[in-house]
């Protein structure tokens, strides 16, 4: 699993970078191009992974740490506690995010490795990262402080880029990014892929059945890239999107602030440091499928790769996920599962949603569920025992209010917007009263709002049905949508 990855920067997903090795898992197993985050934010997505249940269900609506305090606990029913109960080794390396304690403290993930936690100690004691840093050869990101060279034209535009993002504690974020001083192996993702390239091998001596999640951070900032996939790619020949310009609703976005911050120059940098950071990862799966092929388990294996959102990589004039919107950008991503007892390689247009994962492990290895789930189990629908005319239809998208005490309770005061889409228009209804429809079909870079067109009331009308029924049938507790025509 990666994190904020934007499909186009796949070669398998159309995207000009070569990423053989994500792409050797496309094409040995079924791709989906209609596939959905439960929301544009990290710790709700990966939720929505584990409990199969969408925001407004398991109730982690905002990033922990933030505004969401309560997060998983031992009470909820997850994938790897069941699998757990049932005699499978679970594992977890790399980012959680949806913790409300510090760990470990789950008993199904014993030897838990995670960013915030035992790589920071690991690499302050390495002198990987320094407790205190020269402020202008330094990012600090969440306290730990990477050695960065920026570029001449960034460390230039320093000074205005700090006036902008005065008030912002982690301001270095959007400021200092430019080429990773430390070994590619020291970075966080190169050690999660090692860890579970070791388990990998030591469950080939056992034969112990096991589950397994790698969960790198990159391409989600922090935006700094090693040599020598640094210098893989040169700015200057890096295009910008041409729809560059974002609705006028997310005009003081943050995603809209670093472009307008950075410059075209700078936005360049930016890409340039995120094609780095997915080649590094693709490398890293490269290494942990050669592992599983040496062991001999790689048919034996299902394996499934995805993100928790997308990020905007300067489409609409954007980069990272913070703003507002449903753009396919942040809200499309990449899902691939490659399992050749039961998915025969292709590329399907089914729409798949984040909580369509646990029900589907669970389906494969033959275990229950008693949780309320709202996700699919999609295995029948390749096996040929049901019909894909009886697939799901249609792809739902959330932002949810967060409770004042970071509860996970949704409140009956508590405001959503929302994103459906079929497979050729998408409907976003926002709370305040902004609706936006576009026609994907014609306008696949989400260039024009046709919500006023009467051509397509019954289009409207129809994504109106359908979010309607799907908030009935998932218990929507907040605010009643303000619908156009139903």
């Amino acid at each position: 699993m990666v994190d904020q990855l934007n499909v186009n920067a796949l070669s398998c997903y159309g995207g000009e970078m070569q990423t053989p090795n994500i792409d050797r898992l496309a094409n040995e197993g079924v791709l989906f191009d209609r596939a959905y985050c439960t929301t544009p934010f990290c710790s709700p997505s990966r939720a929505s992974i584990v409990t199969g249940q969408y925001l407004h269900e398991h109730g982690i609506v905002q990033n922990m740490g933030w505004r969401q305090k309560e997060g998983i606990t031992i009470d909820d029913e997850t994938t790897e506690k069941i699998l757990s109960e049932n005699g499978y080794e679970t594992h977890h390396y790399g980012k959680w995010h949806v913790e409300s304690d510090s760990l470990p403290y789950l008993p199904y993930y014993p030897d838990q490795y995670d960013f915030g936690y035992q790589y920071k100690k690991e690499a302050n004691e390495s002198g990987v990262t320094l407790k205190k840093a020269d402020s202008d050869e330094y990012m600090n990101f969440y306290g730990q402080s990477f050695p960065v060279e920026g570029t001449p034209y960034m460390k230039g535009k320093r000074e205005h880029l700090d006036s902008i993002w005065s008030s912002i504690e982690y301001r270095d974020f959007v400021t200092k990014m430019g080429r990773l001083k430390i070994k590619p192996e020291e970075w966080i993702d190169g050690i999660l892929a090692k860890k579970t390239i070791a388990r990998i091998k030591e469950s080939g001596e056992t034969n112990d059945p096991f589950m397994l999640t790698c969960s790198f951070i990159w391409p989600h900032d922090p935006n700094f890239a090693p040599s020598p996939y640094y210098e893989m790619f040169n700015p200057d020949s890096l295009k910008i999107p041409e729809f560059n310009t974002p609705e006028q609703k997310f005009e003081n976005s943050w995603s809209r602030r670093m472009v307008n911050g950075y410059g075209d120059k700078g936005l360049k940098e930016f890409l340039r440091i995120y094609h780095a950071n997915v080649k590094y990862l693709d490398d890293r799966v490269g290494e942990i499928l050669g592992e599983l092929e040496a062991q001999g388990k790689l048919d034996e294996t299902l394996i499934i790769f995805t993100a928790d959102h997308g990020d905007m990589m300067g489409e609409h004039g954007m980069t990272w996920k913070s703003n507002e919107s449903f753009y396919e950008a942040i809200a499309n991503i990449p899902f691939i599962i490659r399992y050749p007892k039961l998915f025969k390689p292709g590329v399907s247009s089914m729409p798949i949603s984040l909580v369509d994962i646990k029900p589907t492990i669970l389906s494969v290895v033959g275990e229950e569920y008693k949780a309320k789930v709202s996700g699919t189990n999609i295995v029948p629908f390749f096996t040929g025992e049901k019909s894909m005319t009886d697939a799901p239809k249609y792809s739902f998208c959330e932002r949810i209010q967060y409770h004042p005490e970071g509860k996970r309770e949704i409140l009956s005061t508590a405001k959503g917007a929302f994103m459906v889409r079929n497979d050729r228009y998408k409907l976003n209804i926002y709370p305040d009263g902004d609706v936006f429809l576009y026609d994907l079909e014609n306008d696949p870079n989400e260039m024009k709002n046709v919500i006023d067109n009467p051509k397509f009331t019954q289009d409207v009308l129809e994504l109106e049905k359908a979010l309607s029924e799907w908030l009935k049938t998932t218990n929507w507790k907040g605010v009643p949508v303000k619908f156009k025509y139903l």
